[in-house]
């Protein structure tokens, strides 16, 4: 009996003895993480078990990079801020001080179970007269202080009248440094502008008048004429009467009624203009050719090309820019008048429907429509014997089949002939085995255009009378 009590005795002997241990290492480990973090603690990046709170204080400061303040503006373009040029601080001692004091030392067993990642309380510092003076600095800010708001009506010797209006979409700076402030307060470096951000600034008394004067000047300066000019059509609009009216100092010049003035010298140059634009009969011209270079088409032989009535068109627009009508809402639609007018009228009046004759390389092209529908050898006018090929541009006067040509000393059977300038023409030429190389300087024609049969078919079967002839050597 003795025996069993004694070891039972013993046994709560050894039990209170390991309670007492358990106890006593429960409470020294609690008194160990009292000054220090839990197990699995981790603050702003910084592992902080069994660490105090100066340390990872200390170390997470540490670790802080400040990067730059960003403004964003609308247009895309980017400012940006030195933030140690603003005195920029964070300090995290604070959060980490706190979560210290929220920490319970006696539940540390519990955290060898749980993951705790914490630190959200952030202290944030910067000299805002610092921020302000570096905001006005930038270039943004600058160019929009310098830029101040103006309407005017302004005259640009490229296109005339217009106006010059910088008030819309104008940025408000006081807000944008003001959101700059909260978002940096916030700890936010970067501030994106939207639409909120920009303002319209308002008229003065005399801008609202200089606008009033815009209406009635862009009113006058809209017409009804337009220039048919083939290819192109000539709107007189702002583009052309900005530069037909009295101007002075940039301003358009009223009289005595309130109207605004026809300049009659402008009038003039303008028709002149139009005429030095557009002429091209009795003129020397250039030509792309299709072996791609640039040649000269002499004047001297060429019937082909554009001259405007110069006289007529001067008497027809003065007319016309004091006509009731040139505003009463219905388009006036003007052919000019010619003293030669080409069969194609535009900058271009050869078109993209032309024969191409290459002397130099004897060789012949037609386009139809841009499109090249013969290419073939030639052989022009005989040289030695005087039988020259006039160089110039020129037009198909005719179109025959099975005639005979005749000449001083020849009479030739074609089955093809088109005729363009007094008795030269295209036409096919059976007594000939070849065409193209060298045969003009020892058998040429007596100035036509000779090519085999087929050929000219094919362009007898799709040439039009007043089709351009281009001939040139180079």
């Amino acid at each position: 009996m003795s025996d069993s009590v004694n070891k039972h005795k013993k046994l709560i002997v050894w039990i209170s003895i390991i309670f007492g241990l358990l106890l006593l290492t429960y409470l020294a480990v609690s008194f160990y993480f009292m000054n220090r973090f839990l197990p699995n603690t981790w603050i702003y990046g910084v592992y902080a078990t069994g660490r105090s709170a100066d340390a990872v204080a200390a170390e997470a400061n540490a670790n802080i990079r400040y990067p730059d303040i960003r403004i964003v503006w609308a247009d895309g373009s980017e400012s940006v801020i030195d933030p140690s040029s603003v005195d920029l601080n964070v300090d995290l001692s604070k959060g980490v001080y706190n979560i210290k004091a929220r920490e319970n030392a006696f539940l540390w067993p519990k955290a060898f179970f749980t993951s705790v990642y914490i630190g959200d309380e952030i202290e944030i510092s910067y000299n805002s007269d610092k921020l302000r003076a570096e905001f006005e600095k930038l270039d943004a800010v600058l160019k929009e202080k310098n830029d101040t708001p103006v309407y005017k009506i302004v005259f640009d010797p490229e296109t005339g009248y217009g106006v010059f209006d910088n008030h819309e979409g104008r940025i408000n700076l006081d807000k944008v440094l003001a959101v700059l402030n909260q978002k940096l307060s916030e700890g936010t470096t970067l501030l994106v502008l939207d639409d909120s951000f920009y303002i319209d600034e308002p008229y003065s008394n005399e801008e609202k008048a200089l606008q009033r004067e815009w209406e009635e000047l862009s009113d006058y300066l809209t017409t009804d004429l337009v220039y048919d000019m083939g290819a192109e059509k000539i709107v007189f609009d702002s583009s052309v009467m900005s530069f037909l009216i009295v101007s002075r100092n940039g301003m358009p010049v009223k009289d005595d009624d309130g109207g605004y003035m026809i300049d009659d010298e402008a009038v003039e140059k303008w028709v002149d203009d139009l005429c030095e634009a557009y002429d091209t009969y009795g003129l020397d011209r250039e030509f792309k050719a299709s072996n791609g270079k640039t040649v000269t088409i002499p004047a001297f032989y060429s019937t082909y090309g554009t001259e405007i009535d110069h006289d007529a068109e001067l008497r027809f627009l003065k007319g016309m820019l004091y006509s009731d009508t040139l505003r009463d809402g219905e388009e006036d639609v003007h052919i000019p008048r010619y003293t030669h007018e080409a069969t194609f009228r535009g900058l271009n009046d050869i078109g993209d429907t032309y024969i191409e004759v290459d002397l130099s390389d004897q060789y012949m092209y037609y386009y139809k429509n841009g499109e090249l529908i013969l290419e073939t050898d030639i052989v022009s006018g005989d040289i030695p014997k005087g039988w020259t090929t006039p160089r110039g541009v020129f037009a198909i006067s005719g179109k025959y089949t099975d005639t005979y040509l005749y000449g001083r000393d020849y009479i030739d059977f074609v089955s093809y002939w088109m005729p363009y300038f007094r008795g030269y023409g295209l036409h096919d030429s059976d007594w000939r085995d070849e065409w193209g190389g060298d045969i003009y300087t020892y058998d040429g024609s007596h100035g036509c255009i000779n090519m085999c049969k087929d050929s000219a078919r094919t362009v007898y079967e799709n040439i039009e009378i007043g089709t351009p002839v281009v001939v040139y050597d180079y």
